[in-house]
C-alpha cells in the first residue's frame, strides 16, 4: 500500500513536470524569507473544587509565552513550477528547540505537493469558528490555565490518533470554481520512517497507529460583500498492535475521525462553527468504541484596529467505565492592533468539567474562570 501510493504520487509529480515543459535550473537560487511570532500572556484563574489539589475558590496567577521562527525558501523554475522548503522552529511551549513542521514542496498548474513533517490534508483544510484574538480562543489556544480534568484540550482540528507532524506526503489540487481537494498519507506516524524496529522505528509498539489516510474538501466563495468557507474531511488509521491478551480484544483496530466546519462573513461580522468526531483506538467495558466529539460556534466583529468575539464549545469523551465525561467552554475576547504586526488581547473564559464517574465512585468535577491578557508580535 505504501509503495503503491508513493509510486502514484511520483507519477503525478512527473506528469506535472512534463505538462509544464522540461524544468531548467533557475537563474537565481532559492530566495529565503524569515517570519514568525512572539506571543506572551499573563492571567489568573479561580477553580471551584478539589481538582489538582486546589482548595475551593483558590486563585492562581500564571505567566506564559510561545515563540516560533519560520524560514521559507523558494524559487520559480523556467517551466513555471515553484519549488521550495518550509521550516518552523519552536522556541517556546512543549516543543522548545525542535523543528515543528519541515517539508519540501512543489506547486504549479497541477496543484501542490508536500513531502515532510506537516499536518494532514484534513487538518490543514479544517475551518473553525471565527475568533477575535489570535493568541486566545477555545480551539487549542496558546494559553489555557484552568484544570479541565480528563479533557485537557478542546479541539476540532487535531484528533490525537497520530502525531500531528508525522512525516507525510500531501497533495492539494488546484482550485476549481472555489473548490479544492486535499489528500495525504503517513506510513508510521513517526518523525521519520524506519522498517520494523530498526533505528528506533515504533510502528509496531502497542497503541501505535500507522497507515494514516486523510482527505479533505473545501469551498471558498464570495457573494457580493459576503464570503463563505466550508470544509469537511475524514482520517483513517490502522492500529497494528493492541497489546490485548490472547483471548481478549480491548482495542479498535481502525480508529478514524470526521470533521466539518463553516464560516460566513458579511460586513464587519463573521459567524461559524466546526465539529470533530473521533472513533478512538480504545474500547469501553461493554466492548463499544470509545468516542470523542468536539463542537464549537462563534461570532466575531471587527472594525479598524478593534475586534471582539464570543465563542462556545463542548467536548464529550467516552471513558472505559461506559460513562461520558464532558467539558463546556465559553469565551469573550477582544483584540486591538496598535501597529503593524503588534496586537494586544484580553479574554475571559468560563469552563465546566463534568466527571461522569462521580455518581459511581466520587469523580472530580471542576469549574474554572480565567481572566487573561497578552501581546503578540508577528514578523
Amino acid at each position: 500500500m505504501k509503495k503503491t501510493l508513493l509510486l502514484g504520487t511520483t507519477a503525478l509529480m512527473a506528469a506535472g513536470f512534463v505538462a509544464s515543459g522540461m524544468a531548467q535550473a533557475a537563474e537565481e537560487p532559492l530566495v529565503v524569507g524569515l517570519g514568525g511570532y512572539v506571543v506572551s500572556a499573563l492571567g489568573t484563574v479561580s477553580q471551584e473544587n478539589e481538582l489538582g489539589g486546589l482548595a475551593d475558590d483558590e486563585n492562581s496567577f500564571v505567566l506564559g509565552n510561545d515563540v516560533q521562527l519560520n524560514a521559507n525558501a523558494s524559487t520559480t523554475l523556467d517551466n513555471g513550477i515553484t519549488a521550495g522548503i518550509s521550516l518552523n522552529l519552536e522556541a517556546g511551549g512543549a516543543e522548545v528547540g525542535t523543528y515543528d513542521e519541515r517539508f519540501a514542496f512543489f506547486s504549479g498548474s497541477f496543484g501542490s505537493i508536500r513531502l515532510g513533517q506537516t499536518p494532514s490534508a484534513r487538518k490543514e483544510m479544517q475551518t473553525t469558528a471565527p475568533g477575535a484574538a489570535g493568541i486566545f480562543g477555545i480551539n487549542s489556544p496558546f494559553f489555557k490555565i484552568g484544570n479541565s480534568g480528563g479533557i485537557t484540550t478542546f479541539s476540532t482540528v487535531s484528533d490525537g490518533q497520530m502525531a500531528e507532524d508525522a512525516i507525510k506526503v500531501v497533495y492539494f489540487t488546484p482550485i476549481f470554481n472555489g473548490f479544492r481537494l486535499g489528500v495525504s498519507y503517513a506510513s508510521t506516524g513517526n518523525g521519520n520512517d524506519f522498517y520494523g524496529q530498526l533505528a528506533g522505528g515504533s510502528q509496531d509498539q502497542a497503541g501505535q497507529t500507522q497507515n494514516g489516510l486523510s482527505g479533505g474538501l473545501e469551498y471558498i466563495g464570495n457573494f457580493g460583500e459576503s464570503s463563505v468557507r466550508i470544509s469537511g474531511g475524514l482520517e483513517k488509521y490502522v492500529l497494528e498492535n493492541c497489546a490485548a491478551g490472547a483471548n481478549t480484544q480491548t482495542c479498535d483496530n481502525n480508529p478514524q475521525s470526521a470533521a466539518a466546519g463553516i464560516r460566513v462573513s458579511f460586513g464587519d461580522f463573521s459567524v461559524g462553527g466546526s465539529m470533530l468526531h473521533v472513533d478512538r483506538s480504545g474500547l469501553s467495558a461493554d466492548g463499544s468504541v470509545i468516542n470523542r466529539t468536539d463542537h464549537e460556534v462563534g461570532l466575531s466583529w471587527g472594525s479598524g484596529p478593534l475586534a471582539l468575539s464570543l465563542l462556545y464549545g463542548e467536548t464529550e469523551l467516552d471513558i472505559a467505565d461506559d460513562t461520558t465525561d464532558s467539558l463546556s467552554v465559553i469565551e469573550v475576547a477582544a483584540q486591538y492592533v496598535i501597529g503593524p504586526g503588534i496586537e494586544l488581547a484580553a479574554a475571559v473564559v468560563r469552563g465546566d468539567f463534568d466527571d461522569a464517574t462521580e455518581d459511581i465512585a466520587g469523580g472530580l468535577d471542576n469549574g474554572y474562570t480565567e481572566v487573561k491578557a497578552g501581546a503578540a508580535m508577528w514578523f
